[in-house]
């Protein structure tokens, strides 16, 4: 092991993703009472927890690999994260930032969590996988958060006509439209206006009558100036926002391997309109580090845990990549066989990303998922809508009785499998609806943000185990913008953990 910098403290802190757990079991109570110590949540006991913070740097370090090892001690607390800097090999590219839709996540390509030699969660193409997890955060989160924790950066605000929009003056015969919401614009809540006093002798947005949603990142977001964010353990394995970990019971090494995106390409970061990419931006070892948080209760609840759990087991899910690259040609009438034989699966969600590094012409990276043009040009004049024509079938039924080609549905669809609302306006998703409005970092919000977050989601609600054939994908885009493009299948599977004698033996339920 590595030395590890530590500090023990009484829990006090309640986060979004762990609930308070400062209660656990009185000393009077009998021991056959032992609450679960394992499930994130309030414990309905009183007793004091301490929580002890081990920072730890990395085993084994390079631009495409690193590894952290775990001591085994106390229970891994769920809220535990991961802490990663990088800097730029060109002194003038000090505007490039993190895409804006999933921030620091973009540097990573593939994380796995490991006991021993046995992988317990894995999630292949992270950053793709959370550029569809933050469409569930809220503006006011990332506004007042997630852009310093994570440099993630959407947050919608109504963009509205006024005196400095070219040809909305009061004189003007559309003076009517001042004041009024005529799109929706990207903002951070911070920089609005293109804050030149940000970087210092940065002149080059000094124009005072841009209109409101012309926005700029911050100094303390902008890659050049070496930023260190956060990773949340349980974003890299969902699984821990519900289970904790009992290194205390374990008797073989916990490791966390992080595999980063490749420096050669453009998706590490992003750059302003006035910038090309074609530099590097290298992850900072000395700021790459696991911050670790180990929970203990009174020694004589935790030992008697573990006599009471000699085969301790549980459920929890995991994430399985199907992908294929197709042309826009290709897209149409496509049958994909996306896995799960054999598996008890809970959901499939989609993106269609195209496959052109995007890092110097985007704000978002290629973390998008685009949807068929919202209307299209025949050469009689006429205009036509694509659609996405989609269905699942399992188990020798197909999920839906007449396939799905409406945009809303597929929107409805998306709620209907998560249980919650995406943060995103109309015009993104499926490029119809309300136009975006401003610029950010110099480029068309409208251009860079319509039609890139369309992305599909099905639950499959029959609780049973899918046969040997596994799920088939039938999926027909019509209208895709020209282009190749990578089509991924994230199929959600429950797995089975069972921590006997100090070995964890892994399993599909």
């Amino acid at each position: 092991m590595n030395p590890a910098t530590t500090e023990t403290r009484v829990d006090e802190m309640t986060t979004s993703n762990v609930p308070d757990t400062t209660y656990t079991k009185p000393a009077s109570a009998p021991m056959s009472n032992v609450p679960d110590l394992l499930r994130v949540g309030t414990i309905p006991d009183n007793t004091e927890i301490e929580v002890e913070t081990d920072i730890l740097d990395s085993v084994v370090f390079n631009q495409s690999f690193c590894r952290f090892q775990l001591q085994n001690k106390g229970i891994l607390h769920s809220n535990s994260k991961i802490s990663i800097s990088a800097s730029l090999t060109s002194a003038s590219s000090s505007r490039a930032f993190y895409p804006a839709g999933v921030g620091v996540h973009s540097l990573i390509e593939r994380a796995v969590l490991k006991a021993g030699t046995k992988t317990i969660c894995e999630v292949e193409d992270f950053a793709h996988f959370t550029a569809y997890q933050s469409m569930f955060i809220s503006g006011e989160h990332n506004k007042e958060r997630e852009q310093y924790t994570t440099g993630r950066l959407v947050n919608h605000e109504p963009f509205y006509a006024n005196g400095s929009k070219t040809g909305i003056t009061a004189g003007s015969a559309n003076a009517s439209l001042i004041g009024q919401q005529n799109a929706s614009a990207l903002v951070k809540g911070l920089s609005l206006n293109r804050d030149t006093d940000q970087f210092a002798g940065d002149t080059e947005y000094e124009n005072p009558v841009e209109p409101i949603g012309d926005v700029a990142v911050s100094a303390f977001q902008a890659v050049g100036y070496n930023p260190v964010f956060q990773v949340n353990l349980s974003d890299l394995f969902p699984f821990l926002k519900t289970s904790q970990l009992p290194l205390y019971m374990m008797k073989e090494p916990v490791s966390l391997e992080l595999f980063w995106t490749p420096r050669s390409t453009k998706k590490r970061v992003c750059v302003d309109a006035d910038t090309t990419l074609n530099f590097e931006a290298d992850i900072i070892q000395s700021k790459t580090q696991f911050i670790a948080d180990y929970i203990y209760y009174p020694q004589e609840i935790m030992s008697q845990y573990q006599r009471q759990n000699p085969a301790l087991s549980f459920a929890y899910v995991d994430y399985r990549l199907a992908k294929r690259t197709v042309s826009e040609v290709s897209a149409q009438n496509l049958i994909l066989n996306i896995g799960g034989a054999g598996r008890i699966c809970n959901k499939v969600f989609q993106s269609c990303e195209l496959n052109t590094d995007l890092g110097d012409t985007s704000i978002l990276g290629n973390y998008t998922s685009t949807g068929p043009n919202a209307s299209v040009l025949m050469e009689d004049g006429s205009s036509v809508n694509g659609s996405l024509i989609y269905n699942l079938r399992y188990n020798d039924n197909f999920l839906f009785p007449v396939d799905v080609d409406n945009s809303a549905r597929h929107f409805h669809n998306i709620v209907q499998t998560e249980g919650k609302v995406p943060f995103v306006v109309r015009q993104e998703y499926s490029g119809e609806g309300l136009v975006l409005g401003g610029q950010f970092e110099g480029r068309t919000q409208t251009d860079v943000l319509t039609n890139k977050f369309f992305y599909v989601a099905n639950r499959l609600n029959r609780n049973e185990r899918v046969n040997s054939r596994g799920i088939e994908a039938y999926v027909n885009y019509q209208k895709l913008p020209s282009g190749t493009y990578t089509i991924r299948f994230y199929v959600e599977l429950v797995r089975m953990a069972e921590l006997r004698d100090g070995v964890l033996n892994i399993s599909y339920a």
